[in-house]
């Protein structure tokens, strides 16, 4: 079974670095290894050729002209010939054995997509704290998820793999059968790219898995996925709801599209306030109107996000939830 390992990188030369040499010495070499450099990111590009004394013909090093994750990942499945591809975020060390314990899970079948935790280091390599909490990657049926995919004790590291609803995109591999591409109408910073896909893989009839072993060091330094009022609000707060509410509208069935409405509209998060969760933010942020005029734009992305999803679920074909194809189902032995 061949693996391809997908790494879009973005203006993190000195990282860049550090995640080819942890993928060098693999014990079990990728197929292949693409490193896709964006806009006019030339130093990446510089750094990523660098590293051809150590992969030789296996590195391939595309120019994705737009900038962004989605786009570059894309870039690199169309160029990808394995039978599993691989992602690491560009600022992830990935262990020895990452490659080799993300393949074998594919021996079973009926595995789509399989993930694993990270543990995050701060520039100054001193860890997070732990963050012990459970369940992990989990859609509740409201629409809600659960995350919980990094910091771990070690202690559960000796856990058996779970099936789950959505992986991270730092620790994350894919059956290429089991899915199309990564959804190209989401808006940046593509947030929840990987929960289109796994449920794009669980829609097929296929698991998804996380390996709690499988453990990656993460150096994370994006500021799109933090909390509060500052920066940039579209990249922070309302593109994200669009996101949600786009991947809602095109995997979700219909019998569970009115109680994610009504949960996001009416209660929310801080980071995609309903109106409960605006009044919320009024008093913990304080300028109700900001919170406000925030509410509206927050609603009039979801209804945009809903309508293109609705759109996108009408104009696909698909095999009905719940089958394997034919081409994953196990061979007799009798």
């Amino acid at each position: 079974m061949r693996a391809s390992v997908l790494i879009p990188s973005f203006k993190r030369p000195a990282a860049l670095r550090l995640c080819l040499a942890a993928l060098a010495k693999q014990t079990r070499p990728a197929h292949e290894v693409f490193v896709v450099w964006q806009a006019d990111d030339l130093p990446t590009r510089d750094a990523a050729e660098a590293a051809r004394a150590e992969f030789g013909a296996r590195l391939r090093v595309l120019h994705c002209p737009e900038a962004g994750v989605v786009p570059a990942e894309n870039a690199a499945l169309a160029a990808s010939t394995g039978d599993v591809v691989l992602l690491i975020d560009d600022d992830a060390e990935a262990p020895p054995d990452w490659i080799g314990r993300h393949v074998a899970h594919y021996a079973d079948p009926r595995v789509g997509a399989v993930g694993g935790p990270a543990d995050d280091f701060n520039p100054d390599g001193s860890p997070f704290p732990l963050h012990p909490m459970e369940p992990s990657g989990r859609l509740r049926w409201n629409g809600r998820l659960v995350g919980n995919m990094y910091d771990q004790p070690a202690s559960w590291r000796t856990r058996p793999p779970a099936i789950v609803d959505h992986l991270v995109g730092y620790n994350m591999s894919l059956r290429r059968i089991a899915f199309d591409q990564f959804e190209s109408a989401l808006r940046p910073y593509w947030q929840m790219f990987e929960l289109d896909a796994c449920l794009q893989v669980a829609g097929r009839g296929f698991r998804v898995l996380f390996d709690y072993a499988n453990v990656v060091r993460h150096y994370p330094t994006n500021t799109a996925f933090e909390g509060g009022r500052h920066g940039d609000l579209n990249i922070k707060v309302f593109n994200p709801s669009y996101n949600h509410a786009f991947i809602m509208s095109k995997h979700m069935p219909w019998w569970r599209r009115p109680f994610v409405v009504a949960d996001r509209l009416a209660l929310g998060s801080m980071g995609s306030p309903g109106l409960v969760a605006s009044l919320l933010a009024a008093k913990k942020y304080g300028k109700p109107f900001r919170e406000a005029r925030i509410f509206a734009k927050v609603v009039a992305s979801s209804i945009a996000g809903w309508r293109d999803g609705a759109r996108t679920r009408a104009g696909r074909s698909a095999l009905p939830p719940g089958r394997i194809p034919k081409s994953a189902e196990p061979k007799s032995t009798a």
